[in-house]
């Protein structure tokens, strides 16, 4: 079974099947992917940086591999968009189209939307500055709209057939073949069973021909028959547009869950009202002071004790921020020896962090708060102390 987790607070998607664990690592401003896939019941990582752009018009991706290796131990085929080709071809088990694959991953190279669509979608809705989020959600309506046709017409085609095929629906997704019979079964069985020379004249080998003919007049852009989608949106039609209708929900549901938020936690907001009514009364007193002394050596004393008060202020802050960035490292790190050790953390351990990412999130906006406030003070200490030395 497949399971898609999101994580808009990472950036980051983990897509688990029962086959294999793949990490996303998403990196907007760079427009880079990090992707680190393992397979299930092993210790052995591919890891992959990923770079990509995107069209608005028409909606397209483009993408090609900058970094490439596995591990343990480490070791690299992909650096800075180069093949290490002297290095590979050291390797007695090199596949001997190996090269060739990787001049294809390095080079831009356009990527069917729908093809890994979690990816793909997920990287649309990262960039507003690209295509509006207006857009992309009409553009994850008329996709919708456009399988659901296509694959209307696939159901009529079969149905029309005059040679008994169905739609099957197995774990790889759908296929069109022939109604399951004992007949049916019988001559695979014989097909497989004999040479490959004298298979092509069976009649289990005329059906693999229609089947194939069939096809092609349905999802050949140059067929009259085309039907609007390719096979492998076809085949995957179900969980597309289950996966599609969950991002619009998401979209729609945005701003009913910020206002939840507020009425859920009023103190969050209550919180950021009082950080900045403590920093007012805090320049009140800063002013009350300057307005009480005249001498300009009170007034440069009181400026000196206010600076360090302010310095003492940003050396805090700027700690505080330093120790969030070191914390975060430190669980990037985490996870990753984690992965490695198949010791992946639970949904409690999962929620438990995004609570405290919230809690600092706080934390930090109350922190640029006080730091603009601050800023405020040490413009009036010295205009105070210039005015002041310059008497």
């Amino acid at each position: 079974m497949k399971t898609v987790e999101i994580f808009d607070e990472d950036n980051s998607i983990i897509i688990d099947d029962d086959y294999s664990t793949t990490d996303f690592t998403f990196y907007p401003e760079e427009k880079k992917i990090k992707v680190s896939s393992s397979v299930k019941n092993d210790c052995f990582y591919n890891n992959d940086t990923i770079e990509y752009k995107i069209s608005a018009d028409p909606i397209e991706i483009w993408m090609r591999t900058l970094e490439s290796s596995h591990e343990p131990p480490l070791e690299y085929s992909i650096k800075d968009g180069v093949i290490l080709e002297s290095e590979i071809k050291k390797k007695n088990s090199i596949f001997p189209d190996r090269i060739e694959n990787l001049k294809k991953e390095v080079e831009w190279s356009k990527v069917p939307l729908f093809g890994n669509y979690e990816v793909n979608l997920y990287i649309l809705s990262k960039h507003p500055e690209i295509i509006s989020k207006e857009d992309y959600k009409r553009f994850l309506r008329q996709s919708a709209e456009k399988i659901k046709i296509g694959v209307s017409k696939i159901e009529e085609a079969v149905k029309t057939d005059s040679h008994g095929l169905e739609i099957y629906k197995s774990e790889y997704g759908k296929n069109i073949w022939y109604i399951n019979s004992e007949s049916e079964k019988k001559e695979m069985d014989e097909y497989y069973d004999l040479p490959e020379k004298k298979r092509k004249d069976t009649n289990y080998a005329k059906k693999l021909e229609y089947i194939e003919k069939f096809n092609n007049s349905l999802f050949d852009e140059k067929s009259p028959k085309y039907v609007g989608i390719p096979n492998y949106e076809f085949k995957m039609s179900v969980e597309i547009l289950e996966y599609i209708e969950k991002l619009l929900d998401k979209k729609e549901i945005v701003a009913s869950e910020d206002s939840d938020a507020i009425k859920k936690n009023p103190w969050r907001w209550l919180g950021y009202t009082w950080t900045i009514i403590i920093n007012l009364i805090t320049i009140g007193v800063v002013l009350a002071i300057y307005d009480k002394v005249y001498a300009n050596f009170e007034i440069i004393v009181v400026s000196i004790l206010i600076l360090i008060y302010l310095s003492l202020q940003s050396f805090s802050m700027i700690y505080g921020r330093t120790i969030w960035q070191t914390a975060l490292g430190l669980d990037v790190e985490f996870k990753r020896i984690r992965k490695l050790l198949k010791n992946e953390p639970n949904k409690d351990e999962k929620d438990e962090m995004q609570e405290a990412k919230k809690t600092v999130n706080e934390a930090m906006i109350k922190m640029y708060i006080n730091a603009a406030f601050l800023f405020i003070i040490y413009l009036i200490t010295l205009l105070h102390l210039f005015g002041a030395l310059q008497n």
